[in-house]
């Protein structure tokens, strides 16, 4: 796909069918109103940092398929796993998936950022992430924005948003501005790299339908850089990386590698070694 390797992102559909967005909708929902996996670290506000709102306002779901092992099983991920194979190789494989939800008229705009920056600096990695709305977007409503062309451009010095540590969002700082009129919006989903600069623009006070999203990432082995780079993000702990630290240390780690092996996420001993450095790294430092 020559547009995507030019641009760094490409707008797909027909991505699943209508009835079963509705169905991964409906699952999504009641994971969002049961506040599933908050004490595990995995669900917590996307923007606000300590000062968590009385209302959920842009919260996000980690890993949601460990508590919706249904999302796996549908035309949808079959399709996007299909997708990456196509544009990663054959070896490409399910490395995570996450879901957000903007609440209607009051969910906040998830800042210009790159998702390499969220990513572990002792590993390079080969990745695709595919964006799938559950509902009908627009401009106003929270469609997804991404820069054509900035996959191509370094990777650049992430701050958390607002320049709160304890936010869950980095957004990107430094000489971007001057690339974002060429922003183009993916209204039906989309497919980009992880170093493409994309963002969820502020929603209009006009909306009154919450937004959800489901995002899944695909991957290739993850290799070791041999020594750590330097974090672009900075050290920083969020309250739901502390929570994912503490559940962790009380057998959390167990239940995760079993969750893992269940689906078979550890089938080759690159991503079992890969595994255990990250999990060890949450167990120490909750990143």
């Amino acid at each position: 796909m020559q547009f995507y390797a030019d641009n760094g992102h490409l707008s797909v559909d027909g991505v699943s069918t209508p009835a079963e967005i509705l169905e991964m909708r409906a699952i999504i929902q009641k994971l969002f109103t049961d506040r599933i996996g908050e004490q595990e670290g995995a669900y917590g506000e996307l923007i606000a940092g300590a000062e968590q709102p009385e209302e959920a306002n842009s919260p996000q779901i980690l890993s949601v398929v460990n508590y919706a092992p249904r999302l796996h099983q549908t035309r949808c991920f079959q399709n996007a796993l299909a997708f990456a194979k196509q544009l990663l190789g054959n070896d490409a494989r399910f490395f995570l998936d996450l879901s957000i939800m903007k609440a209607a008229r009051v969910g906040e705009a998830t800042p210009w950022h790159q998702d390499a920056a969220f990513r572990d600096p002792r590993f390079e990695y080969n990745e695709l992430a595919i964006w799938v709305p559950l509902q009908d977007v627009t401009a106003e409503s929270g469609c997804l924005r991404f820069v054509s062309g900035s996959h191509k451009n370094a990777l650049l010095e992430h701050h958390s948003m607002n320049d709160d540590s304890s936010s869950q969002a980095l957004e990107c700082v430094g000489s971007f501005d001057q690339f974002r009129r060429g922003d183009v919006p993916a209204l039906d989903g989309g497919l980009f790299d992880p170093s493409s600069w994309h963002a969820a623009l502020l929603r209009s006070e006009s909306v009154d339908q919450p937004r959800y999203a489901y995002i899944m990432v695909f991957a290739t082995v993850e290799t070791s850089c041999g020594i750590e780079n330097i974090s672009v993000a900075g050290p920083r702990e969020t309250p739901s990386q502390a929570r994912k630290r503490q559940w962790m240390r009380r057998g959390g780690m167990v239940i995760t590698a079993w969750r893992r092996v269940r689906r078979g996420d550890l089938s080759n001993w690159q991503s079992v070694v890969y595994w255990v450095k990250r999990s060890v790294r949450t167990v120490m430092k909750g990143a």
